[in-house]
């Protein structure tokens, strides 16, 4: 019986048919664009956008050791993170750099941090005329982070 409809299918070109039938109701509706700069799409909750470093919890530096595990999980290798041996053994991160060309947005980098250093807001429009705006250091994600998490003048010497 399959052959028969199958055959039915062929001869009659029913799927074409339904095909255009779906186009020819959908010329009629007026088309839904949104005016980009006048209506702009909010974000939504989980959502990954731009990254920031976030501050210890005094708020004076920033809460990154160096370990280097965003550096090893990140699948494009936007990270780089520099570190210098500091007193009493421990790291000093000497440069910290984010390549958002590189970047694929996947949050790999967040969830590998054992100190949650690095985080990501839901700001997702990041469009730039020069390529060193797309080049994120230390000082600029912090700047960020306090941006988006309302601080101001702190962590200023």
């Amino acid at each position: 019986m399959s052959k028969i409809k199958k055959a039915i299918k062929t001869i009659f070109l029913i799927e074409i048919v339904q095909g255009l039938a779906l186009t020819f109701r959908t010329m009629l509706r007026p088309a839904v664009t949104r005016q980009y700069p006048t209506f702009k799409r909010k974000a939504f909750a989980g959502s990954r956008g731009l990254h920031y470093m976030d501050r210890d919890d005094a708020g004076l530096k920033e809460r990154c050791i160096g370990c280097g595990l965003c550096e090893a999980v990140c699948p494009s290798k936007a990270i780089t993170v520099v570190t210098l041996p500091g007193p009493d053994r421990e790291k000093l991160v000497a440069s910290y750099e984010l390549d958002l060309l590189r970047c694929v947005f996947c949050g790999f980098c967040v969830d590998a941090c054992p100190v949650n250093a690095i985080k990501m807001t839901p700001d997702f429009e990041l469009a730039c005329y020069n390529r060193r705006d797309v080049f994120y250091t230390k000082d600029r994600l912090m700047e960020v982070g306090d941006r988006h998490l309302h601080r101001k003048g702190e962590g200023k010497k």
